[in-house]
């Protein structure tokens, strides 16, 4: 069933804003891998030419969120359990980085802006409520490296997230949000204290388990099929 997307009202940055909506629908998973995308129906429903459709399109396309495959048109790409697990050692190299800076300048306000996350990250796993706590999660993760101060660390972080958490989304079990609750929780306090090393070794620890997660979920996938 085709997706019913929203309508532009007016024409500035038609193209920009058009790339905006289906990432967004994307990542929130409205559009699922696979689904076909057609140029020409999303240019109808949200009453606009086809120009602004096709560059958006191309842009999606460009950042590996779409793919062009033969005889099946334009569909929102999959990504290998491999594929994922690269984007995380990157993370992970980053993301360690990242929080070294944060956990030298990191003052009593934005202390008490990770606690608010985490209190609302509690609640969710209590309601077993997977999609809100990995919105959360992104909120509490890009949280610490905005909080690095480093601009451009935090533009390429972003986009990572973006090629990543969609998918990590799906791979998500009650009992690992729990878990991830935890090593959030460990990864606090060690800021709390403005401890860089042992920040970085439990930020480490985490995005390492979030990586071993996915392994153990492509191994049970194989047997599955075997």
């Amino acid at each position: 069933m085709m997706v019913q997307f929203s309508r532009i009202k007016n024409h500035e940055l038609l193209s920009q804003r058009v790339y905006r909506i289906i990432k967004r629908d994307i990542i929130s998973g409205k559009l699922a891998s696979d689904s076909r995308l057609f140029e020409e129906k999303i240019a109808e429903q949200m009453q606009i030419s086809r120009t602004p459709v096709r560059e958006a399109l191309r842009l999606l396309s460009a950042e590996g969120f779409l793919t062009l495959k033969p005889n099946n048109g334009i569909v929102v790409s999959q990504i290998s359990p491999q594929d994922l697990v690269d984007v995380l050692h990157i993370r992970l190299q980053l993301e360690t980085y990242a929080i070294n800076l944060a956990a030298k300048k990191i003052t009593d306000t934005e202390i008490k802006e990770l606690r608010s996350i985490l209190e609302q990250m509690r609640e969710v796993v209590d309601s077993r409520n997977s999609l809100s706590y990995n919105n959360l999660n992104l909120k509490y993760h890009s949280r610490i490296i905005g909080i690095s101060g480093n601009k451009k660390l935090c533009e390429i972080c972003d986009h990572l997230h973006q090629q990543s958490e969609h998918w990590i989304r799906s791979l998500v079990l009650p009992k690992r949000m729990m878990q991830s609750l935890n090593e959030h929780i460990s990864i606090f306090k060690a800021l709390e204290k403005k401890d860089s090393k042992k920040s970085k070794e439990e930020m480490y620890r985490h995005v390492n388990n979030v990586i071993s997660n996915i392994c153990i979920n492509k191994l049970k996938g194989e047997e599955d099929k075997g």
